[in-house]
């Protein structure tokens, strides 16, 4: 079986997934807003590690997410509009 990454970047990738789930979760039990702000800036910090790991083995792949969050931005967009009429 094919695996995306060495062994290295793949354990890498492990943990910056699990950190990220980490930072989501405790974004869930936030006591206030700056909490809550706090958990996210680490969760975004986390995927745009795992993303610049990716980026660095697979050129391309940061344009094909952004294209991609566009395509589901467009999506719930026009599912709004269908449910607003």
């Amino acid at each position: 079986m094919k695996t995306l990454f060495d062994a290295e970047t793949a354990a890498a990738m492990e943990q910056l997934c699990e950190e990220t789930c980490e930072a989501m979760q405790l974004a869930k039990k936030s006591p206030d807003i700056d909490d809550l702000s706090a958990c996210l800036a680490v969760a975004l910090l986390k995927i745009g590690l795992a993303t610049g790991f990716a980026e660095q083995k697979h050129p391309g792949f940061a344009k094909e997410i952004e294209v991609k969050r566009q395509r589901v931005i467009t999506a719930l967009v026009e599912e709004q509009k269908k449910q607003n009429h």
